[in-house]
């Protein structure tokens, strides 16, 4: 059995997967508001295609809405159905924990742990599309969260900026409420704090199951809004959280999305180009980040962005030299992105002109 037949079968074929992220209350043969714009009159539903083993979302009033819980999620999260497939599913295992992509399950809660920071959403406030969730952090980074994060140049104040700190341990329920645990082993685990910790989302480097999310999400998913200043220069959009410590740490201004292969919400664009003269993506030098890099760079350019920058780094593209937080480990410095960028700039300028 495949990854997608095990997703349909541990779903009710997709079923859970809508319900997740619209509600408990959306059940097949009950008609609801199209989530992706302000609708007016209930025109969605949700059928079972019997041939295919899986249920539909329908709009009877807009026949471009139409499709199952894959295109549906690819939809929601600003993803592409086709080239973004892979991530796709595993954004579902993560989001309804089903631990397809994993293979060490999580563990059963115990109540052998002695809390010594909780951060909790209340369960009984929790709505149908949320996880409920408990932190018990640590009080402070042990040395070894130190030299993780050190290796990238991330200082504390950063890590505190963006409300990063080291977990102990991690309760919260599967989507069919199910109670699971995941406890520190030795290894780094961390979590990003979302909404003053209503929402979470838990970051284990090096571990199969590196990410885990929980609680009330800001959508579309945007880390380091928050942090941003209200004007600057450059805007650099990189490939993830670590990325965005890793450039903040050393001075620039910088977002990431929910990954490389998620657009810029629209709605967003107009006051990022008002606060800042340029917008840089700097995705990893694999062959995903540069394609998706490609495809960043045109959608702004459709979309009437004055000055968008496609930086590359002086990096291999393997697995341990990619990404700019990579560039940073390997001994590169601030002054050499910022000649990159200036570099950019100049070429951009250069192509203008010269029409």
């Amino acid at each position: 059995m495949d990854q997608i037949d095990q997703i349909l079968e541990k779903t009710d074929g997709g079923l859970k997967v809508f319900q997740e992220y619209l509600g408990s209350t959306v059940k097949p043969g009950v008609k609801f508001k199209n989530p992706f714009y302000d609708d007016s009159i209930a025109s969605c539903n949700l059928y079972y295609g019997k041939k295919c083993g899986r249920y539909f979302l329908v709009d009877f009033g807009d026949s471009t809405v139409r499709g199952d819980c894959f295109w549906f999620v690819a939809r929601w999260e600003n993803l592409d159905v086709r080239n973004d497939f892979d991530e796709i599913l595993r954004l579902i295992d993560r989001k309804l924990c089903l631990n397809i992509f994993d293979d060490r399950k999580p563990i059963l809660a115990s109540n052998n742990t002695k809390p010594v920071v909780v951060l909790a959403n209340e369960h009984q406030h929790v709505s149908g599309k949320e996880l409920p969730f408990e932190i018990v952090t640590n009080a402070s980074m042990s040395q070894l969260d130190r030299q993780y994060w050190g290796q990238y140049g991330i200082d504390s104040a950063t890590l505190a900026k963006f409300s990063v700190v080291s977990v102990k341990a991690f309760h919260s329920r599967r989507s069919d409420g199910t109670p699971y645990s995941i406890y520190e082993d030795g290894h780094p685990f961390f979590c990003y704090n979302f909404n003053e910790g209503k929402g979470v989302k838990i970051y284990r480097p090096g571990q199969q199951m590196r990410f885990v999310y929980a609680g009330h999400l800001p959508h579309p998913y945007v880390f380091g809004l928050n942090q941003l200043p209200p004007s600057g220069d450059v805007l650099y959009i990189t490939g993830g959280e670590k990325d965005v410590l890793s450039l903040s740490s050393h001075g620039f201004h910088t977002i990431c999305l929910n990954s490389e292969t998620a657009k810029v919400p629209e709605d967003l664009l107009p006051s990022l180009q008002e606060r800042f003269n340029h917008i840089a993506i700097l995705y990893d030098m694999d062959d995903t980040g540069r394609k998706e890099s490609a495809n960043r760079v045109n959608e702004l350019k459709e979309l009437g962005c004055p000055s968008v920058l496609n930086i590359e780094l002086p990096l291999c593209g393997s697995k341990q030299e990619k990404d700019v937080s990579d560039f940073f480990r390997l001994g590169h410095t601030a002054n050499e992105l910022s000649n990159l960028t200036e570099d950019a700039i100049i070429a951009q300028l250069h192509r203008r002109f010269s029409r």
